[in-house]
């Protein structure tokens, strides 16, 4: 969770099903082996910002159905969040994303169609953090 004048970024998967919200980040790659440079990486791949990465504060599991066109379809994947601070850059978001939104406490709640491991992240995170 990337957070920038007391504002989050989120990203807007296009794949169906529709509505579906995203944080910066991403897969750790063979032979990665530093959890902190693979996010660092993950994140300017997908949207051109420099973060400094701070520690865990969620975890959640998530698996794509065998059946979806999603990316990502049949695997399951082990979700581990991190309090993240912008250091510089203007968001570019990569061809994964079709658009991208700074939100606070009082209004990331309107940006979910469905409740997902990304709401129930941002509402700890919107518990722990003083924005």
């Amino acid at each position: 969770v990337i957070l920038k004048n007391n504002e989050v970024l989120i990203l807007h998967d296009p794949v169906p099903p529709p509505g579906v919200i995203d944080l910066p980040g991403g897969k750790i790659q063979t032979g990665e082996r530093d959890f902190i440079k693979s996010l660092q990486r993950e994140v300017f791949e997908e949207t051109n910002l420099k973060i400094k990465v701070d520690r865990p504060f969620f975890t959640s599991f998530w698996e794509f159905s065998k059946g979806s066109n999603h990316r990502n379809k049949g695997k399951k994947i082990f979700l581990l969040f991190y309090y993240c601070t912008y250091i510089s850059g203007e968001v570019k978001i990569s061809s994964e994303h079709d658009w991208f939104k700074w939100v606070n406490k009082k209004n990331y709640m309107s940006s979910f169609i469905n409740k997902n491991n990304i709401f129930y992240a941002l509402t700890e995170y919107f518990k722990i953090v003083k924005t």
